[in-house]
């Protein structure tokens, strides 16, 4: 959650885009960056991590 939240924050993209990208409402992703993690399911937050890092490297 804590990557998710990173690459929104420094992303080129504006929360509406990336919301937009992934097919999810634009509250979802500011629910995320203001800590209501409760509100998005782990699918949800998997659909925004590969919208935003599509080719993710090895941590």
């Amino acid at each position: 959650m804590r990557i998710v939240t990173r690459l929104i924050a420094v992303s080129d993209l504006g929360c509406r885009e990336i919301a937009r990208r992934a097919g999810l409402p634009a509250q979802k992703v500011s629910d995320l960056l203001a800590g209501r993690l409760e509100h998005l399911s782990v699918d949800e937050l998997q659909i925004l991590h590969r919208t935003i890092d599509p080719h993710p490297t090895a941590h």
